[in-house]
């Protein structure tokens, strides 16, 4: 079990930190580029990607070819397009810069649920999962660290970098723990191709409440991973990358308790103390646009563990956890649909309006526009806490408390 959580780490280790060569200042690449009016473009054409290939793959994955082979392959042609994209980045051709960002979701993105789904198949997800999803962010924050230092979070060599690393991760992906199809074998059917059976799990009052929550929560979610490096750099913090490594060395940290709150408190209470920070974050980054205190923005990234990892960590192993075992890869792709795909193109839709609308200068003269936009982030998250509070019930966990 050791040498396989181990691998596993490994793995979660180098995914995260190809995503987050390319993702984790695009917003501030893109404005270094003279492409600022294209951020809210930019995170749609990464949802729209989004809707279309988890599914599909994760399909592919249950049924028909081994997932750490699928994750090769995957893997292999991120590589290729986002070393391409980079070239379009730095001719400053928004078109072709945000055809490029469609691919580069459409490939990536799967990459993510079979990840999470290779993980479920070989520990038990409630103890073990938060520990090797920690690697995850791990490599985030190296990654993070690293870019910040070399000065390069509004520079194209962190897409350099994301192709590289892309590479290592394909050929590591050989190496993983052999996860067969569950399904290999069964007669294919037009069922399987539109992944009917990820889809019956809606039928499931409480767990078409938790998509809903996750797909509405993608606002404030989206207002700070494509907007935050910018209003970092507004309010005086000139190396965004490195600043925002303190958000995520907090889920480094937070995830520790991720176990200990759900045998204690369960899935509702769980995922309601996420949905509350991320309403209180976004307060005070409104705060701090209007008094320029930078002690609250600092408080406001420590937050992110909690926003991080007691929301869209613990929806992983609710939809692990509701899922049958024939399914887990589709279930996987289906919760992470409703964050990266449906939930990241309609909040990157609203946020870009919000932007676009209240804030007309991103330098520090424009700090006080802010304002209006955290604070509407900040009451969308509200409103998903007090409607998960009503119409919500954890119906899990009671399940594993009478086993």
């Amino acid at each position: 079990m050791k040498v396989v959580m181990a691998r596993l780490m490994a793995m979660m280790f180098v995914q995260y930190v190809v995503q987050g060569a390319w993702v984790l200042t695009l917003g501030l690449v893109l404005s270094s580029y003279n492409m600022a009016d294209i951020i809210g473009n930019a995170y749609a054409v990464l949802g729209v990607a989004t809707i279309l290939s988890p599914m599909f793959v994760g399909m592919v994955a249950d049924r028909f070819f081994a997932t750490e082979k699928v994750l090769a392959l995957m893997h292999l042609l991120l590589a290729a397009v986002v070393y391409l994209t980079s070239m379009f980045i730095v001719g400053e051709n928004k078109m072709m810069v945000l055809a490029g960002l469609f691919f580069v979701g459409l490939i990536y993105y799967p990459t993510v649920a079979l990840t999470n789904s290779i993980a479920f198949s070989h520990v038990d997800g409630s103890r073990h999962f938060p520990v090797i999803r920690m690697f995850g962010s791990i490599g985030y924050v190296a990654l993070g660290l690293f870019i910040g230092e070399m000065g390069w979070s509004g520079d194209v060599m962190t897409w350099y970098v994301a192709s590289i690393t892309a590479l290592i991760m394909s050929a590591y992906c050989l190496t993983l723990p052999h996860t067969p199809p569950k399904m290999a074998g069964r007669e294919f059917s037009m069922r399987d191709l539109l992944c009917l059976d990820a889809f019956a799990l809606f039928k499931d009052k409480y767990f078409t409440i938790m998509m809903l929550s996750i797909l509405v929560l993608m606002v404030p979610k989206t207002a700070y991973s494509a907007y935050i490096p910018v209003f970092l750099k507004a309010i005086g913090f000139d190396n965004a990358a490195s600043m925002m490594q303190i958000g995520v060395a907090m889920e480094v940290l937070f995830v520790f308790l991720i176990p200990f709150f759900l045998l204690k408190f369960g899935f509702k209470v769980t995922l309601m103390t996420g949905m509350i920070c991320w309403a209180i974050r976004s307060a005070l980054f409104a705060e701090a646009a209007v008094s320029g205190n930078t002690m609250l923005v600092i408080i406001g990234l420590v937050l992110q563990g909690i926003c991080w990892d007691f929301f869209f960590s613990v929806a992983d192993i609710y939809a692990d956890k509701k899922a049958g075992e024939n399914i887990k890869a589709q279930a996987q792709s289906l919760r992470f649909i409703a964050s990266n795909g449906v939930g990241l193109f309609f909040a990157s839709s609203v946020c870009g309006y919000i932007f676009n609308s209240q804030v007309s200068d991103t330098s520090a003269a424009g700090l006080p526009q802010w304002y209006s936009f955290w604070y509407i982030a900040g009451a969308i998250a509200a409103a998903v806490f007090v409607a998960f509070l009503v119409f919500f019930k954890d119906d899990v966990s009671n399940r594993q408390e009478s086993k």
